[in-house]
């Protein structure tokens, strides 16, 4: 194996653990995980080894889910019961759940907009 090619394999396990532990911290299921970025649930089993290609859709989106993670984590101080409840309760400001709205790419980036707004306050 080349050591660019290990290089890119290694990038590739570190976001898809990164994207897991962002997912689990926050309740977030295998199913809706793979909505979140796109795959399917089984998709996502099988690359737990391998991880997401790094010029994928999905390990895109990935990053953006965790980007909305660690803005959550900042503004929350890390309280997981805080974070799991702010992010399955209804938000007036983005007018819906964010456990919902991101689901959709749009709802991602409007999510992740609203949170780097609130962290821009801290």
């Amino acid at each position: 194996m080349s050591a660019l090619a290990k290089t890119n394999s290694d990038k590739a396990s570190v976001l898809f653990k990164a994207f897991n532990n962002a997912c689990r911290e926050l309740g977030v299921s295998k199913a809706l995980a793979g909505k979140i970025i796109g795959v399917n649930r089984s998709t996502l089993s099988r690359k737990e080894g391998s991880g997401l290609g790094t010029e994928s859709k999905s390990s895109e989106l990935s990053l953006h889910f965790i980007r909305l993670y660690r803005s959550l984590f900042a503004i929350s101080g890390g309280d997981q019961a805080f974070m799991r409840h702010w992010f399955s309760t209804p938000n007036m400001a983005l007018g819906g759940k964010p456990v919902e709205l991101v689901q959709s790419v749009l709802g991602l980036m409007q999510t992740n907009d609203y949170l780097d707004a609130m962290r821009g306050k801290i």
